[in-house]
């Protein structure tokens, strides 16, 4: 008899899904059978899964932190929502209490909580010092699940090949809390380096327009030039399927770029993050804001294209 499966994603960035990869693969491949996905809604997981197989639905649900009360209410509903499924298996991959709760008192026979200490409102604090996708990796491991599937990498998506001769190169100036910011005046030297002669697509949030000012006009009116602030993850895929080279602060598109197989520029702070992208592909080429000048960066970047 097959098992209903239900894994939980409460993470809210892009990298967070591609770190769930090997998991979702694993728990595909060892049952023989579609799970179903109950994820944040601010990551886009069903925009970003979009292609994969291993899943039969994917339902997203608001992970947003309120008040005590609102809370508590919020736990009864997650709980009922996930009991109306009757699953047989529920793997929650973050140890945060308004998930953790509403997973142990649902009606699943088995349950993972990845993170939990002793008892369920604990935080296993032994491995904080991992990033998230380690974590994530050790806690698969421990599943002991027949079949170990180590593959960040999406499904490919098969686009029409470019014609024309010019490099595609995508640019992301910002990151996703903004801790890892690389200062937008070194992005656009480079820019100012290679959209004469190339194709350059430049992504920052949707929420963050004004960062258009900064540019300067001749680059924004040029036809080599296209802005993705206002597009969907779908569509960014299929950007970053096309392109040649990534460029980027450590954050959504450089994840996904990795996970797409692409040439990957990364820089990031030791500050606020990791290299983390690197366990998707340890190609990627890597700079360090704190200890690289800025200057050396920009031309190692260009450089090497």
């Amino acid at each position: 008899m097959k098992k209903k499966i239900l894994v939980i994603i409460g993470g809210r960035g892009i990298g967070d899904l591609i770190y769930h990869l090997p998991l979702l693969r694993s728990l595909y491949k060892t049952y023989g059978q579609k799970i179903t996905i109950f994820s944040n809604k601010i990551n886009q997981s069903i925009q970003v899964f979009k292609n994969e197989k291993f899943y039969e639905e994917i339902i997203e649900f608001n992970n947003e932190r309120y008040n005590f009360i609102k809370t508590i209410i919020n736990i009864i509903k997650f709980r009922n929502k996930i009991n109306r499924f009757n699953f047989d298996y529920i793997i929650l991959t973050t140890n945060t209490s308004r998930l953790a709760i509403p997973v142990f008192m649902s009606n699943a026979k088995k349950k993972e909580i990845f993170g939990v200490g002793k008892f369920i409102i604990n935080k296993d604090r032994s491995l904080d010092h991992l990033t998230v996708s380690e974590r994530i990796i050790k806690y698969t491991k421990k599943l002991r699940l027949s079949h170990q599937i180590n593959n960040f990498f999406l499904k490919p998506i098969y686009l029409k090949k470019n014609k024309n001769k010019k490099k595609r190169i995508f640019i992301s100036v910002d990151s996703h809390h903004d801790q890892n910011n690389w200062e937008i005046n070194n992005f656009i030297k480079i820019i100012q380096n290679l959209y004469k002669k190339n194709k350059i697509f430049i992504n920052f949030s949707p929420n963050k327009k004004y960062l258009l000012k900064f540019f300067p006009k001749k680059i924004k009116i040029s036809k080599n030039i296209e802005f993705t602030y206002n597009k969907k993850i779908i569509d960014i895929i299929k950007i970053l399927s096309l392109c040649d080279v990534i460029i980027g602060n450590e954050s959504g598109p450089v994840c996904l770029g990795s996970s797409l197989k692409k040439k990957i520029h990364a820089i990031f702070s030791p500050v606020h993050t990791k290299p983390e992208s690197k366990v998707i592909n340890k190609k990627n080429k890597y700079y360090n804001s704190n200890t690289q000048s800025s200057k050396m960066i920009i031309r190692e970047i260009i450089r090497s294209i």
